[in-house]
């Protein structure tokens, strides 16, 4: 802005310099011109300097390691004026800032959520003279995923599987099934019509799930950004391997505010679960080792580079 006032007031010396050595009837024309032309433009830009919008723009979430970019956009209801401004990033699981101009590549070297904020915006007009403030301006956060970490020695888990069965809440679709007598009250979408007719007695088809033992996954979201990217790691692939043995658990992390807690028994609540602890603040003294936890199987994870 300041190189184009500078060559602003150099053409408008140069104009009067013109004038006074010529003095001809387009000196003044050419004078009148360059000292009204400014506000002609800022005339014409003030529609679209007032609608100006920015918001920053990027992808939602990427995996540990792929490129990412975040860039400021600019938008309005008229021909887009020229704007400045910078993008102020913040890695919310480590506490990181930096600042950058416009654009900027993501470092995706380790996970966590990155929030962008536009900031020291400013719009001008066509010919860059003029500038106002933007008001309106709309951050982006980008979280990183981790890869998943194989977890080894794990305890067996065969002892956890379903070993009793109970009622499905509601009734609804289920493998398994049970005959007992109706009772007040039951859906009569339930009645199995063939064994009602063969033993003269209404007979409820049950469906029955099964009753399962409290599986428990815990840990502290501090560390290097090494040790988290395996703590997290270790977490996806543990909640995967978990699922596929149709084993539902729950995760339990120390966090900067506190304990967060997740019931997980789909890998959307698994995705969900983690990308709520990448965007929470590290956690500060103490361990989840310390609290008093009642869970038939229970596995803290670590992020130590051998762990066993």
């Amino acid at each position: 802005m300041l190189s184009r006032r500078l060559w602003y007031l150099a053409a408008v010396a140069g104009c009067v310099v013109f004038y006074i050595f010529y003095q001809a009837w387009f000196a003044w024309v050419a004078l009148l011109g360059v000292l009204g032309f400014p506000w002609l433009s800022l005339l014409l830009s003030l529609p679209g300097m007032v609608t100006f919008r920015v918001k920053a723009e990027g992808p939602a979430w990427v995996q540990r390691g792929e490129y990412a970019e975040i860039a400021l956009l600019g938008g309005s209801r008229w021909p887009v004026p020229p704007f400045r401004g910078q993008l102020r990033l913040e890695r919310k699981l480590t506490g990181e800032h930096w600042t950058h101009r416009y654009s900027v590549q993501l470092s995706t070297a380790h996970c966590g959520a990155i929030r962008a904020i536009p900031e020291k915006l400013w719009v001008f007009d066509y010919l860059g003279l003029f500038r106002i403030r933007v008001r309106r301006a709309e951050g982006l956060q980008t979280i990183v995923r981790p890869e998943p970490v194989p977890v080894p020695n794990l305890p067996n888990l065969e002892q956890f599987l379903a070993r009793r069965w109970r009622p499905k809440p509601g009734g609804g679709f289920a493998e398994n099934h049970e005959m007992r007598q109706y009772r007040p009250g039951d859906n009569l979408n339930q009645v199995h019509w063939k064994l009602t007719a063969k033993t003269g007695d209404l007979i409820i088809r049950e469906a029955m799930e099964p009753e399962r033992e409290r599986l428990l996954v815990t840990l502290d979201l501090k560390g290097s950004p090494e040790e988290l990217d395996r703590k997290l790691g270790r977490l996806l692939w543990l909640g995967r391997f978990l699922l596929e043995k149709e084993l539902p658990f729950e995760i339990c992390a120390l966090t900067g505010g506190g304990a967060e807690c997740h019931a997980i028994a789909r890998e959307q609540e698994l995705v969900k679960a983690l990308d709520t602890l990448l965007c929470c603040a590290p956690a500060g003294e103490g361990t989840m080792l310390e609290q008093t936890i009642h869970a038939s199987w229970h596995y803290h994870i670590g992020g130590e580079p051998d762990e066993a």
